[in-house]
């Protein structure tokens, strides 16, 4: 995959670390605001985050005892994983949506630099 520009997280969000996964105990991550590397092969795009792994939901407490946490907390523990793979299409309605739009109330996202040169030539 070769590296096609930036995108920029604006505010804080939760993501699956496996975007894959669909079980209701898979792991996310609390990623915070920054500029992430977007990466595409010309067939799949995704970008690569770092963010801390997120507390919410069973928690082993010790002494066989577990909690249960209802609200999003980052932990101590750092991951780097990628996004959802987008394909052509979903790529270009993602970007074309209310989370890339300058100054919609739903934009979560910005495209900061953006190669636009074939990928895979």
């Amino acid at each position: 995959m070769k590296r096609i520009g930036t995108l920029e997280i604006l505010k804080p969000r939760i993501y699956d670390l496996d975007s894959e996964a669909t079980n209701d105990t898979r792991s996310t991550v609390v990623v915070e605001p920054g500029t992430y590397d977007i990466y595409s092969d010309g067939l799949t795009t995704l970008w690569m985050m770092t963010g801390k792994l997120n507390l919410r939901g069973f928690r082993r407490m010790g002494d066989g005892m577990f909690g249960m946490q209802s609200y999003d907390e980052a932990s101590e523990i750092e991951v780097t994983f990628p996004s959802r793979r987008f394909g052509p299409d979903e790529w270009a309605e993602l970007v074309s949506g209310t989370k890339f739009m300058e100054g919609h109330p739903n934009q979560r996202l910005r495209l900061k630099s953006l190669n636009t040169e074939k990928v895979g030539s």
